[in-house]
Parts: structure tokens; C-alpha cells; sequence
């Protein structure tokens, strides 16, 4: 009994000093914040722009009313603060902070120190708020503001190094809406709507959403634009506004555009999508090579952020001696941080404009989807790139992906030369030919003293089908692919604008291999693509091209072994023999260096007869040409006079 007794009392004093124990620990673990909590939260409140329930010796509320206020004139540029350190000195503490402020487009951000005071209140700290916490220039009342400015704006050049987009005069078309009502200002926006042809709902949606007193831009026209528009009907709409302006356009509103693209004002869109990169009153480029080398044509902006006295917070009583006072002057803006402007570089262009205009010319009256594109072979230099109107602003010559037909046989060639063939080498051309269960025919009209066995260079002159389909089972589809890869199909290549260079499939077989030895199955290529490979038949290797002067493309060939220059003249001597002996004979007339070419038709859709795309690729001395016309006749017939305009007038470059 005794011994439980004293079993019980000892186990009472464990508890008791357990407790105890506990409780000192907890008293130990609640030590007072040295400051450093705090400072480190203020700096995170300011990173974020919230206060939150810190502390402050004002209520949280004002002091985040007062940061939001201050800071309108920069948003959404805000600084990242950290704590560089804190001192204490009895009960009161400096806190030390560093800011980062990432400006758009500047290379190195605004970097700076200030300080916060803090009093000790209890186990925690108050903070001392003064606008010099955020900068130590900037006083009770004041209010930052950034302004930007620009550098100009470089220009896009031509291979001649002269500007091919440049200021040019334009007319800014709107309404201003001083002095009309909102039901005059309605109506002014749905006349002129009407005038211009524009989006009558959208315009008028615009013209209510600006101020009672605003300039609402409807278009910016080019003069020649500007002058076609019915001036009666323009000038009797109530509240007109015409402001001649200039901005970087290209010779012509149709002039390389796919490739050049367009700049404007930002737009609220582009200033929501920039994330802060873009402001109001920056010129941005849009599509083509105005978006892509934005960065380097537009260079650095010039920002100054600076402290001013908003005019609302100055005094709106006047002193009673106000007719004897001189009028109160603002008080001027102090710098806080300034960064000059740098002007953009010029983009340094491949293209020859008078050959680019006359591309655009020979396509005006082509009411398909179409394309020219002219290449330098010994370079790459892509002279000219033009898409017709039926394009409608797409890159057709650079982006479109259609069967290659008949032009491909060059690569078919090239294929079967890999097999021990050479241009004299013998291959039936039946009327029709059985592969795989499927009947494939020649063309049309089809020579009948080409039938037979004749020689591969025979086969190409005249496009005989059947010959290259008879030999399918000989080809693999994959050394088909080779082929095709050294001539620069399936390259990569960045030109500085998105570009298909075509694809072969490797895995191809029966009718679908049968019908890739004529271009058809699905192969596919871009006229860019083409003209690529008619250069590298002309160099005699594979032949990346080249559309920005300077611009590293890293390109990297396709699968299969390089073109060997044996192997490029006997493809030249077969493109020779469709000049002189088959369909590319209004070629042979040309002045200068003899040409070469093949044309290509290529079957699509499920129309009875099948609709067709018009091909050709030709050459004569330095300069190769892909024509394409999407809806087409034979490629000799659509293509063929294209081709030969195109030479014509390359002659000599």
C-alpha cells in the first residue's frame, strides 16, 4: 500500500514538471520578431501591390488607397522588392529595400534602395508608411508616371539595299465627336460605315464607347485609297475627320505582303495580349516580316518614370488676393529614372523589287489560288515570292502543301539513276499500266510517237506516266524519299517566316508508292519547295533558301545522300530535252543561256474528270522559277506562259 502511494506521488511530480517543461518551451518558442518578419512581409506586400493587414501607423486601407493611387500613371509595371536588411536600435528599426523594376523592352531593369522605419509594438512592429518607401524621391501627394518614347522606326530593304517599305503618306478616317449628340454621333459612325465599307456594328460600338468629345478613327488609308472613296458621300457625313499621317507601307498595298506583312498603332488587343510589353501609341508589325523581326525594326524605347502632382491634389481654393496673385504654376515633373531610345536596324531582304512586281503582274488576272516564286541557285536568294489575288493574303508560296505532280519526276530520276539508270536508259510507255491492282494513264493528247520504249530522257521530255509508274516495284518508296531529300524536299530551314519545304512518306506502298513515282499518292510540297529543288538540280547540290540577308537559317537537309554533280547535269540534260523536244517549248525562244524546265499537272478531288493543279519549274542560267496555279489547265498550257514572262524578266539579274 505505501509503495503505490509513492508510486502515485512520483508519477504527480513527473506530470507536473513535464508541464512545466512544456510550458517554458512554448514561452521560449514565441519569442518576439526581431524584425526581420516583418520587413520581409512589407517587402512582399509591396512586390504584390497589396498591403494586406500589415501594420502600419495609418489604417491599412489609406495606405493601400495611397499605393494604388500613386502608382496608376505606371501600371501594370510594378517592381519586385526584397530586404536587403534590417537594423534595430532599441525599440525602433530601418529596413533596408532593394527594387527591381522590369520594363518592357529595356535590356537592364531600374534598380534602386530605399528604406522603412518601424516601431516596436509589443511582440510586433508597426510601420512607419511615407510614398519614400517606395521611392525615395517621391513626396506625400505625388504620383508616378511613365512615359515612353520611341526611336524610329528601320526599314525593310531590298537586295539593292533600298527601303522597300517606307513612311508614306496615308489619311486617317473618323469622326469627331465634339459637339454631336450621341444620336448624331450614332448615326455619323453607321454613314461612314457605309462609306468605307467597313464593319458598320463594330464601328458604331466604337464610336459610343469614346468620350463625348473624342476623334474615333474609323480606317488609315493610303492617298491613292483615300481617292477612290466617293468624296460627296464622305464629306456629308456629319462630324468628318480626315488626318494625313505617314506610316512604313511597302510600294504597294499588294506588294509582297505575305511576306512583308504590316504595322499599325497598338491596339487595345495588342496592348491586353503584350502582357505589358506593348503600350499605347507603339507601332507593332502584324504578319509577315514586320511581326517576326518587330524586335530588331522597332529597337529600344526610351522610358522616363517620373514623380508628378496630379491636379487633383493641389489646392482648388483660391486665396482670397486672387486677382492680385499670378496664376499658380504645377510643380515640375522630377526624373526618377531614364532610359534613352534606341532606333530599330533595317531587315536587309533576297528581293529584287522589279521582279517581285513583275510576278505580282503576270499573277492579277489568275482567279485561282496561285503563286510565282524565283530563286537564285548559287545562293538561295529568293528574288521574288508573289501569290496572287485569289490567295487572299496567304502565303500560298510559302505555305501550301499540294501533290507536286509531274514535276516531280526529277526526283524519280534522280532516284532511278541511283539504280545504275542514266538518261539514255530504255523504259516502256504504254498507253496505260496496271500497279497493284490500280490503272494509271497518260495525260490527255499524249504523243503518240513517245510510246514504246523509249529512253528516260524521252519519258521526262514528254511526262510520260506509265513509264515511271512501271517502275515502282523496282524504286522503294524509301529511296524514292532519298532522292527527293537530296534535292532539298523535307529540308528544315528557318527563313525567318514559316515556310513548308514538303514531306515523302517513307512508308508508302503498292498504289500509293505507285502513284508517289508521278508526284501524286501523298507527296506533297510548296512552290517554295520546288524552286528550291529546280536550284539544287542547277547548283548540283541541295540548296537552302535564303530570304533575310544575314539570317542563319540552320538548315538541315533531309534524309539521304547529297546530290552529286554527275547526277545534276544528267537531270539537266533531261530538263534541256522537255524544252527542245516536249512540252516547254515556248521556252526555247528565250534570249541568253538555254533553258530548262518540267511541267507538272497534278489530279485532286473527286470531280469527273478530276480538277487539277498546273505546275512548273524552270531554269536559265543563275535564276530557277516555280510557277503554281491551284485550279489549272495541263502545266504547259497555265504554266508555261508564266514561266516564260518570269524568265524574261529576270534576264540579266
Amino acid at each position: 500500500m505505501h509503495t503505490n502511494v509513492r508510486e502515485l506521488m512520483i508519477r504527480r511530480v513527473t506530470v507536473l514538471l513535464l508541464t512545466l517543461s512544456l510550458a517554458v518551451g512554448a514561452v521560449s518558442c514565441s519569442t518576439p520578431d526581431n524584425g526581420t518578419s516583418t520587413a520581409d512581409a512589407l517587402a512582399k506586400a509591396l512586390s504584390a501591390h497589396t498591403v494586406g493587414d500589415l501594420s502600419f501607423d495609418k489604417p491599412a486601407a489609406d495606405v493601400q488607397k495611397e499605393l494604388t493611387e500613386l502608382s496608376k500613371g505606371i501600371d501594370p509595371v510594378w517592381p519586385t522588392v526584397t530586404v536587403a536588411g534590417v537594423e534595430v536600435k532599441d525599440d525602433n528599426a530601418r529596413v533596408s529595400l532593394n527594387y527591381t523594376w522590369n520594363i518592357p523592352k529595356l535590356a537592364k531593369p531600374w534598380t534602386y534602395s530605399t528604406g522603412a522605419d518601424m516601431k516596436r509594438n509589443g511582440k510586433d512592429w508597426t510601420i512607419t508608411w511615407t510614398p519614400e518607401m517606395v521611392e525615395s524621391k517621391l513626396a506625400a501627394g505625388e504620383r508616378l508616371k511613365l512615359t515612353t518614347t520611341y526611336g524610329q522606326r528601320a526599314s525593310i530593304l531590298s537586295a539593292d539595299g533600298m527601303a522597300i517599305v517606307k513612311d508614306r503618306p496615308v489619311k486617317i478616317v473618323g469622326i469627331n465627336k465634339e459637339g454631336l449628340s450621341d444620336t448624331q454621333a450614332e448615326a455619323s459612325a453607321t454613314a461612314l460605315a457605309a462609306v468605307l465599307g467597313i464593319d458598320t456594328a463594330a464601328y458604331v460600338a466604337k464610336v459610343k464607347a469614346y468620350g463625348p468629345v473624342a476623334f474615333v478613327d474609323a480606317i488609315t488609308l493610303r492617298e491613292d485609297a483615300f481617292a477612290a472613296l466617293n468624296q460627296d458621300q464622305l464629306n456629308a457625313v456629319k462630324g468628318i475627320l480626315v488626318t494625313p499621317a505617314t506610316l512604313p507601307l511597302a510600294p504597294s498595298r499588294t506588294f509582297a505582303s505575305a511576306i512583308l506583312g504590316t504595322v499599325h498603332e497598338a491596339t487595345a488587343e495588342d496592348i491586353e495580349k503584350s502582357e505589358g510589353k506593348v503600350v499605347a501609341g507603339q507601332v507593332v508589325g502584324s504578319g509577315g516580316l514586320q511581326a517576326s523581326f518587330d524586335a530588331q525594326l522597332s529597337g529600344t524605347p526610351g522610358v522616363t518614370v517620373s514623380a508628378i502632382t496630379p491636379a487633383a491634389a493641389t489646392p482648388t481654393t483660391a486665396p482670397a488676393d486672387a486677382e492680385k496673385a499670378p496664376a499658380a504654376e504645377s510643380a515640375p515633373a522630377k526624373t526618377l529614372f531614364t532610359a534613352e531610345a534606341t532606333d530599330g536596324k533595317d531587315v536587309k531582304t533576297t528581293l529584287v523589287p522589279d521582279l517581285q512586281s513583275a510576278a505580282e503582274e503576270a499573277l492579277a488576272s489568275v482567279k485561282t489560288p496561285s503563286s510565282i516564286v524565283v530563286m537564285r541557285p548559287s545562293t538561295g536568294a529568293i528574288m521574288a515570292s508573289a501569290n496572287g489575288p485569289d490567295s487572299k493574303g496567304y502565303n500560298t508560296a510559302f505555305l501550301g502543301q499540294y501533290a507536286p505532280g509531274s514535276t516531280f519526276k526529277i526526283a524519280t530520276s534522280l532516284g532511278l539513276f541511283r539504280l545504275g539508270m542514266n538518261p539514255t536508259s530504255t523504259v516502256p510507255c504504254t498507253t496505260d499500266f496496271i500497279a497493284d491492282g490500280k490503272k494509271f494513264l497518260n495525260a490527255p493528247g499524249y504523243a503518240a510517237e513517245a510510246t514504246g520504249d523509249i529512253s528516260l530522257t524521252t519519258a521526262v521530255a514528254h511526262s510520260c506516266n506509265t513509264a515511271f509508274v512501271s517502275q515502282f516495284d523496282k524504286l522503294s518508296q524509301e529511296k524514292l524519299a532519298d532522292a527527293a531529300g537530296a534535292l532539298g524536299i523535307g529540308m528544315s530551314n528557318d527563313l525567318g517566316l514559316d515556310a513548308y519545304m514538303g514531306a515523302v512518306p517513307r512508308d508508302s506502298a503498292g498504289t500509293e508508292h505507285a502513284a508517289s513515282m508521278i508526284g501524286q499518292g501523298k507527296v506533297l510540297t510548296s512552290p517554295l519547295a520546288m524552286a528550291a529543288m529546280m536550284s539544287a538540280a542547277v547548283k548540283g547540290s541541295a540548296v537552302p533558301p535564303v530570304l533575310v540577308d544575314g539570317h542563319d537559317g540552320k538548315a538541315k537537309p533531309a534524309e539521304g545522300a547529297d546530290l552529286t554533280a554527275k547526277e545534276a547535269e544528267d537531270l539537266r540534260t533531261m530538263m534541256r530535252a522537255v524544252v527542245t523536244d516536249g512540252y516547254l517549248g515556248i521556252l526555247a525562244d528565250l534570249p541568253g543561256a538555254e533553258a530548262i524546265g518540267k511541267t507538272g499537272t497534278a489530279e485532286y478531288g473527286n470531280d469527273v474528270p478530276p480538277r487539277t493543279h498546273s505546275w512548273v519549274i524552270a531554269a536559265q542560267g543563275d535564276i530557277a522559277v516555280a510557277v503554281f496555279v491551284e485550279d489549272g489547265d495541263l502545266g504547259a498550257v497555265t504554266g508555261g506562259p508564266l514561266a516564260k514572262t518570269i524568265l524574261a524578266a529576270a534576264a540579266g539579274k
